[in-house]
This record gives C-alpha cells, structure tokens and sequence, in this order.
C-alpha cells in the first residue's frame, strides 16, 4: 500500500489486543507503520494481534499495563521510545463501561468509566504530545469517540459523557498545540462488529446473523444504518490511515463519525 510518509512512522494504541484497537494496529503496519500494542491482559487475542501485525512485516511491542494510572502510563510511554526510539501516532482506544440506569450509577461506577474513558486519553494525549513536541517533529493524535456522543440510549450515561468529553477535548488540544504541527482529531464509529475471533474466522466478522444479544443489537441497527450494513474495525481504521497521513493534513480538532449513515437517522428506540 501507497503511503510513503506512513512508512517508518511509530504508533501506540491503548486497548488494541483485538477489536478496533487490533483492526487500527494491523492496518498502520500495512501502511508501514510500527507499532506498540497495549492492553490490561497478555492472552490469546493480544498473542495473535501481536503476530498479525508482525506478519505484515513491521517492528511490534507489546506493552502490558493499566493506562488508569499516570504512573502505568509513564512506564507505557518509558517503555515504548525505548523500543521504538520515539513516537510519531498516539491511538486513544482502551474503554470498558458499566451500563446502568442514571439512579443507579454509583461513585465508584462514575470512577470506573471516567478514568478508563477519559482521564486515561487526557494522560496518554498529554504525555504522547509533549514528547511530539521535543521531538520537533509533529505528530497525529486520535481518539476513538462513539455516536453515543451525539445519541442517547437508555444505561449509557457514563459512557456517554465520556464520548461527547473527548470530542470536546481534542478541540482544545488542537488549540493549545498550535505552531507544534500535532493534528488531534477523534473518530466516532457506530455499529462495530468487534466481538474476538480467532484469525481463522476473520472472514465471518460483520455477518449480523452471527452476532449475538451481548454485542449490541446488531440485527435490529441494520434498520436505522442507511448503508446497510455492519461496521467492521477496519471501517474506523482506515479513517485513522486518513487522519495519520498527508490525506488529513488539513483536519484538525474535529470529529468524524464513522457510522455508515446512522447519525443521519432519527433516534432509534431502543440499543
């Protein structure tokens, strides 16, 4: 694949052992990208990840911590430049929720989302772009938002706050690193068919009659997406591809969903 600027770059993904942040890691390596894999768990998905990306021929790492603390999160970025020698790509992906109605929502539920879903894209943003920033060379920061910034669903307050955050946040990256050339942009993909599965039955990722009540419903969404089908992690990576290279250059502070047209629609009543 064509993309000569792309070529040699370094690329940290947090929560990318398989989903979106897999589908981002192995599409960069194709561009020519090297990569650092993050995750809370070295297991089967995150050893095929790593050997997905290795295949295509590019430098990999793998980095083991829990980006809800600044001081994972300095060992993360330590760890990274010593292996890569720098970096040049910052993936804000790693999220997990606790879906509950607003009356039940705890402190410690309130906690838990944030500081996944938020804070930990703040510390890693802020780490990645001061390290731009001495390197004097620029660099892209992107992070994944969700519809769920711009619609409601029942139980999704937490994550919700969390998503429309972001948005608002890279807005203010981009102000205050202006001159630095650093471009912070966030991505909000709709209908993801992120469940894991083995590289063996990749070919099956998308198919709606497989996807099941746990991964959303997929089979009633397909009504209210006016491309008619499934998003795959792909989808959003190659909408990373775009902002990482020449293509987005002039792309800055913004978001752009990635949803097959659902954000078109009207409100669907129920997730």
């Amino acid at each position: 694949m064509q993309l000569e600027e792309l070529e040699g770059k370094k690329a940290l993904i947090t929560g990318s052992k398989h989903g979106i942040g897999r589908g981002i890691a192995v599409l960069l390596a194709k561009y020519g990208v090297d990569v650092g894999i993050n995750d809370i768990e070295y297991d089967q998905a995150a050893r095929d990840t790593v050997n997905m990306v290795r295949n295509e021929g590019r430098n990999v790492s793998w980095h083991l911590a829990d980006i809800t603390k600044s001081s994972e999160i300095d060992r993360l970025f330590n760890e990274f430049i010593e292996e890569h020698g720098r970096i040049d790509i910052m993936i804000n992906n790693a999220v997990d929720a606790r879906l509950k109605p607003f009356l039940e929502i705890t402190e410690d539920d309130w906690d838990f989302g944030v500081d996944i879903a938020l804070k930990s894209y703040f510390l890693c943003s802020q780490r990645a772009a001061r390290e731009m920033v001495g390197q004097g060379t620029g660099g892209r920061i992107v992070s994944i938002s969700s519809v769920h910034a711009f619609r409601t669903w029942p139980t999704d307050l937490v994550y919700g706050v969390c998503k429309a955050a972001i948005i608002r946040m890279h807005k203010s990256m981009a102000v205050d690193l202006k001159g630095h050339n650093i471009n912070c942009n966030s991505i909000a993909p709709g209908y993801i068919d992120s469940r894991i599965l083995p590289p063996e039955q990749e070919h099956l990722r998308g198919d709606i009659t497989l996807v099941t009540k746990s991964h959303g419903n997929y089979k009633k969404a397909i009504n209210w997406i006016p491309t008619q089908r499934i998003g795959v992690p792909e989808d959003i990576a190659r909408a990373v591809v775009f902002l990482c290279s020449s293509l987005g250059d002039y792309v800055n502070g913004q978001c752009i969903p990635v949803d097959g047209g659902f954000l078109a629609g009207g409100t669907p009543d129920s997730h």
